[in-house]
């Protein structure tokens, strides 16, 4: 929840104080608001004993990260005195915002956005945390504009040092910027940025103290409640960000506490909405009941609403496929919009909703910013997906080649490693292009430091690592790196590929055995996985069972055919049933 605080000098009288600095009450607040880290943590932990962090982050994005939106968007719509006051901001933004996504997306345009979504979302996450610092002291009527700028300027540092000391996240977006055909920076630079930011974080902080102190010399502290909530939110945002060892499963953790906040602060505003607006829409009177069925109700909706985010994972034609990322982009760049006026807390009804006293509030009936003030506020959003859509059409438009594009890719993911070089998974990366440029010592090389750095446990390294040791003739170092693999990351949703490998890594052995075994599992969890079909033909071909040669070759050559991109495999699996002919 993106809250915002607008102050003038006046706004220094003290108003009559709230019966209680909760929101909710004590138990509630520390459950829903300020220390669900506590909860989230061992929740998730034991979840990655079931599922991997990639499994975990598809999970929490789509039904998190997109179902949150709802609530939001049940506020901008059922809310009717808020829509009449922004009809225009409710109706035209998203059809110009659909209208914006969707040809991005068609011509494979989109890395713009991405960076943008990325960036965006930054900002996102930390304005609710602000928000809620905004909530809690106005609770006490503590509405000193000097604290509400400092606060927005602890967050806004805060969440940047956990952001630009994360080798994970700068990874992330400088990657996503270099495929618009942004100009590669300087490590310099972004060492240099890092080490001014922090300086700043650090003065932001001590000022911060300063302000609290002299406050509390005059009899104007804040409330606890407020520092609890950003010093948590401030750990759990370091701890995901540069703690934990995939840069995915951090992400979930920090969503998980995200959504948990904005979903429980909705519920309750629109609870007591319900209680004291005549305004409210008549399903928003339904559906916000002090009444678990009426809870249930509305978790089922936003988890219902969060499928949209799955269900585009799941299609594999791709125009239906752009039209499902288009209307999850427009989702959640209106959540990130409306989020930024629907909930200001100087406003009359977000302080009923909340249950905030005082004669400071504004009046709901005035625009927040007239309309072109409020429309030059999209210029910087205008100007950067024009900027970075035009680099990356341009970019395409020199590397016209294949082998042009792998050597531009090539260079890029070099140029990473030498921005994070103590980040493994920019180590893995080019070991992986490196490979299928087929410069296998190169390959070996870069993996066996992303395997350094990672104290060994990187399960995809060693994986790629097995396959540059096949491709070596070392078929024992390859199972030796595979059975390590799956043993990191047994939950892979990639494990039948290391399985497969396994196979045919045995069978270069002349471990026939062993490598039946590793082919049938590849089989057991993906049937229609064509490769290891042909695999496994080829090796009953070989020790003479030609009718389990002949089923598995015959499937092989179903699959690679339904596929359309069999190619060398298709042909192989063609010729070897092709010679069973033959033998008979």
């Amino acid at each position: 929840m993106n809250q915002e605080t607008a102050q003038d000098d006046s706004a220094t009288t003290p108003a009559p104080v709230s019966q209680s600095p909760w929101i909710i009450s004590g138990t509630w607040d520390l459950v829903l608001f300020i220390a669900t880290p506590l909860l989230i943590l061992p929740l998730l932990w034991l979840s990655r004993q079931r599922y991997s962090p990639d499994l975990i982050y598809a999970f929490v994005t789509a039904f998190g990260a997109t179902g949150h939106h709802l609530p939001g968007l049940m506020r901008a719509y059922g809310d009717r005195s808020l829509f009449r006051r922004f009809r225009l901001r409710f109706t035209l933004v998203p059809a110009l915002l659909l209208a914006t996504t969707l040809p991005l997306l068609f011509t494979e345009l989109r890395q713009g956005m991405m960076v943008i979504l990325v960036l965006w979302g930054f900002w996102h996450g930390l304005m609710q945390v602000y928000g809620f610092a905004r909530i809690y002291d106005a609770k006490i009527a503590n509405h000193h504009p000097r604290t509400a700028r400092l606060d927005w300027l602890l967050c806004l540092s805060w969440f940047g040092v956990g952001l630009i000391n994360s080798d994970g996240r700068v990874y992330q977006m400088l990657e996503a910027f270099y495929q618009t055909g942004g100009a590669t920076l300087d490590p310099v630079w972004i060492d240099g940025f890092r080490n001014l930011w922090n300086a700043v974080t650090a003065l932001v902080t001590l000022t911060y103290i300063v302000h609290l102190s002299q406050g509390a010399s005059r009899g104007q502290s804040p409330n606890p409640l407020k520092l609890l909530t950003m010093a948590i939110s401030f750990g759990y945002w370091w701890y995901a960000m540069v703690e934990v060892d995939s840069i995915l499963f951090g992400i979930a953790l920090f969503e998980l506490f995200h959504d948990v906040q904005y979903l429980a602060i909705v519920w309750v505003f629109n609870l007591k909405r319900v209680d004291r607006d005549p305004n409210v829409g008549s399903f928003s009177r339904f559906l916000f009941r002090r009444s678990g069925p009426m809870l249930g109700l509305y978790v089922g909706l936003i988890v219902g609403y969060g499928f949209l985010g799955n269900l585009q994972a799941q299609i594999a034609f791709p125009p239906i496929q752009n039209i499902l990322i288009g209307l999850v982009w427009t989702s959640t760049l209106l959540h990130f919009y409306f989020d930024g006026f629907i909930w200001k807390v100087r406003e009359k009804g977000t302080r009923a909703g909340l249950g905030i006293s005082g004669d400071n509030a504004g009046d709901d009936s005035r625009p927040l910013t007239d309309g072109l003030r409020h429309a030059s506020k999209w210029i910087p959003f205008v100007a950067a997906v024009t900027a970075l859509t035009l680099t990356q059409w341009w970019d395409s438009g020199i590397y016209v080649s294949k082998e042009e594009r792998n050597r531009r890719d090539l260079t890029r993911y070099q140029h990473l490693v030498r921005m994070v070089p103590r980040y493994d998974h920019a180590h893995l990366t080019l070991g992986t292009r490196h490979y299928a440029a087929g410069n296998l010592a190169a390959a070996g090389k870069s993996l066996d430091r992303a395997l350094t750095l990672s104290g060994d446990g990187n399960a995809k390294a060693h994986y790629n690592r097995g396959l540059v040791a096949a491709a070596e003739k070392d078929p024992r170092s390859a199972v030796d790196h595979y059975l390590r693999s799956l043993e990191l990351d047994p939950l892979s949703d990639q494990v039948h590929h290391a399985h497969f490998a396994l196979g045919a890594a045995y069978q270069s052995l002349n471990d026939i055995t062993r490598a039946e075994k590793h082919y049938l599992q590849a089989l057991a969890i993906q049937p229609r996985f064509a490769v290891a079909s042909l695999g496994l033909g080829g090796l009953y071909r070989t020790s003479g069972e030609i009718d389990k040669a002949r089923l598995h070759l015959r499937n092989a050559v179903k699959l690679l055919g339904e596929d359309g991109q069999g190619g060398a495999h298709l042909e192989a699996a063609q010729q070897q049933l092709e010679s069973l002919g033959r033998q008979q």
